[in-house]
């Protein structure tokens, strides 16, 4: 046998073993990519779930003008309580682009305020709560457009 040809079948062994090698690699990185990609879209889904539920809490005790105003307070307090709009936002501060995460801390932040109005009084027909729900919605919509961007899949 000559050395050409075992030198050949030597190259065409490694050239084998890396094509396999380089292909097995670039499955991987698209399969962890999409892997990332599903876990972040879960996670703004539970996050707008969560705001989503907190603020129509917040709009049933703003239109509940029967309860007094401690009891409103209360319910619209116990909304973000019990929807972890927080901590689910922390969630996202760890895992989301930078710009998504400034976009979720203001749409929290509209949460609050509209929180607050009704706490401090307003009802669902009050210019202050209506400018409060209008500008968490516009947050919220803002937020959403930037999440989607961010779900484009890559090629």
């Amino acid at each position: 046998m000559e050395w050409t040809t075992l030198a050949g079948t030597g190259l065409g062994a490694i050239v084998g073993v890396g094509a396999t090698l380089l292909a097995d690699r670039v499955r991987w990185k698209r399969e962890s990519r999409a892997h990332e990609q599903e876990t972040l879209r879960l996670l703004y889904v539970t996050y707008l779930e969560a705001i989503a539920s907190a603020r129509d809490e917040i709009s049933r005790a703003s239109a509940d003008v029967g309860q007094p105003l401690t009891e409103r307070g209360l319910a619209a307090h116990q909304a973000m309580r019990d929807h972890e709009v927080f901590a689910k936002q922390y969630q996202l501060e760890l895992s989301a682009p930078p710009a998504v995460v400034e976009l979720v801390v203001s749409a929290t932040q509209g949460l609050v305020d509209y929180r607050d109005a009704v706490v401090s009084g307003a009802t669902r027909e009050d210019d202050a709560c209506t400018a409060a729900r209008r500008a968490f919605r516009a947050a919220r919509k803002t937020l959403m457009d930037a999440m989607r961007a961010t779900l484009v899949p890559t090629r």
